[in-house]
């Protein structure tokens, strides 16, 4: 099913974007990143998006790659990087949305 991942990091370099999107990569080389753009809800940070195809059963080893804790339901959840041990220290929050099409 598919999978969307919103990410927000604490930086508008484009070397930053580079590295936490290859980071990313290394989790998951199947992931689709779209390019960073300026995020206007909080001034020098950025935001870009991932879409990729996950079954049912491999959600939740993603999402402990990721973050530490997050809150909300296992196919739409958030978490922010103040308060959570993230994959990298740039990444201020993400947010997970799973497709199931059984719903």
């Amino acid at each position: 099913m598919l999978a969307r991942l919103h990410v927000i990091i604490s930086s508008e370099k484009d070397t930053d974007y580079q590295k936490v999107k290859e980071e990313l990569l290394n989790i998951n080389p199947q992931f689709s990143i779209s390019p960073s753009r300026e995020y206007a809800g909080l001034k020098g940070h950025s935001e870009f998006y991932i879409t990729c195809d996950l079954q049912e059963n491999e959600v939740q080893p993603l999402l402990d790659q990721l973050n530490n804790d997050w809150d909300g339901e296992m196919d739409d959840c958030i978490c922010y990087g103040f308060n959570t041990k993230m994959f990298d220290e740039m990444v201020y929050y993400l947010g997970f949305t799973y497709f199931n099409d059984k719903d």
